[in-house]
């Protein structure tokens, strides 16, 4: 078993670290971990190979704690905590955009229940809410709203002043201002303001806070018993966690001199229903094992799976595309991507980054966090490709679109202050 070491946030502290793990990643594959949280049931080639992965990372992106959970569809799993004693396979973690969906999923359950519509539009239950009109509840989880992202011009903020509280209608207020995109209704525009949009409308419509619409619809549902929304004034996370760390941002760059600054507080509303919900990587496992299986929506729920291209076509002066959709990219489903045999979804919040993929034809997951948030979403996500590329390799997960040597290509280029 590989030792845990105590986290230290000066770079040269996390480089020696990792390449420390990575010389004793060999002990670490075939039988059961040791902390309580971690669960080894693998190959031990296999998990050498994912713990080989997960240090090299840690080095590449300035962290120095991660939780990783890896299943084949054959039962065997592999869920553990890396760099620090406290911090095992299930300390709690901030999902950010990998739990974005778990919204979609409380629309599809109110859907199902009868108390909104797919198509309704949303200005009908905001009524004081300009810039909204012909947006329906369905385009917010499809991105084909037309409505902008918000955090470009607060993405400094909340690296260099985390605990900063922010209204959600400042936040809605930034995307919309930049709207409405290009073709409304048709094209796809990725951008968080239409789930932070869609918790509003949600709150609003049913009279419910988030927390608990989440708790008794999505979290109970999907068997998430360690997840939670928090509320806007909790800046911790309860329970064993990771320490977060990122560097701070001068003129849209990491200032690397001073190395990574711990941020133990972080507020939940700078992703507010984007991606505020608190979870462990086992919770995120099971939550997309259900939405994918179609737990939510009833008659509805094939929507979950129903795929756009992520590229938008040309099209004419009447919105008409002028050539065929590109059908062989990243493609787009019910609040989430698709790419390969996987679906999910990768977010990074100031702190931590987090990827979440589940292919549901063979059963196959894998769940990854990071303690630094500098790299960024794409990071995280690369790093999740590989441990499903190096899975691919050793017959306990479907063939993939890429290989490992691929992602690690891209890791690397992603490095942060190397």
């Amino acid at each position: 078993m590989i030792p845990k070491r105590a986290h230290r946030v000066r770079l040269a502290v996390v480089a020696l670290t990792a390449a420390a793990a990575l010389s004793l990643t060999a002990c670490s594959g075939g039988g059961p971990l040791s902390s309580s949280g971690d669960v080894n049931t693998i190959d031990a080639g296999l998990a050498t190979s994912i713990d080989g992965a997960i240090e090299s990372a840690l080095a590449l992106s300035g962290s120095t704690e991660a939780i990783v959970g890896v299943w084949s569809g054959d039962g065997s799993e592999y869920v553990r905590g890396y760099g620090s004693d406290s911090v095992d396979g299930a300390s709690r973690i901030r999902g950010a955009q990998a739990t974005q969906p778990v919204m979609c999923a409380l629309l599809l359950d109110l859907v199902e229940q009868g108390r909104i519509d797919l198509d309704r539009e949303i200005s009908k239950d905001l009524t004081r809410q300009s810039g909204v009109e012909g947006i329906t509840y369905r385009q917010l989880c499809d991105m084909r709203s037309g409505i902008a992202d918000f955090k470009g011009a607060f993405s400094s903020l909340f690296v260099n002043n985390p605990t900063r509280p922010w209204p959600e209608q400042e936040l809605i207020a930034q995307g919309l201002a930049k709207s409405p995109l290009a073709w409304p209704g048709k094209d796809f525009h990725q951008s968080d303001t239409n789930v932070l949009l869609l918790s509003r409308v949600l709150k609003v419509e049913t009279g419910e806070e988030i927390s608990d619409l989440l708790s008794e619809h999505v979290f109970a549902k999907a068997k998430m018993g360690s997840s939670y929304y928090p509320s806007s004034e909790s800046t911790t996370v309860s329970g064993s966690t990771m320490t977060g760390l990122v560097y701070p941002v001068s003129g849209g760059k990491p200032v690397c001199d001073a190395g990574p600054v711990e941020v133990a507080e972080v507020s939940p509303t700078m992703l507010g229903g984007a991606g505020a919900t608190v979870t462990t990587v086992s919770d995120l496992k099971n939550f997309y094992e259900q939405y994918l299986d179609g737990a939510f929506g009833g008659s509805a729920a094939g929507v979950v799976k129903e795929l756009q291209p992520t590229k938008n076509p040309a099209r004419d002066e009447n919105g008409e595309p002028t050539e065929e959709p590109d059908t062989a990219g990243r493609q787009w489903a019910f609040g989430m991507e698709k790419v390969g045999p996987l679906y999910g979804r990768a977010g990074a919040i100031t702190g931590t980054l987090t990827a979440a993929y589940h292919d549901p034809e063979s059963g196959y997951s894998v769940v990854v966090s990071l303690n630094n948030s500098s790299a960024g979403a794409n990071f995280v996500k690369a790093l999740a490709q590989q441990i499903a590329a190096v899975s691919a390799g050793a017959g306990a997960a479907p063939e993939m679109t890429w290989t490992a040597d691929d992602q690690a290509a891209i890791l690397a280029k992603g490095a942060v202050c190397q």
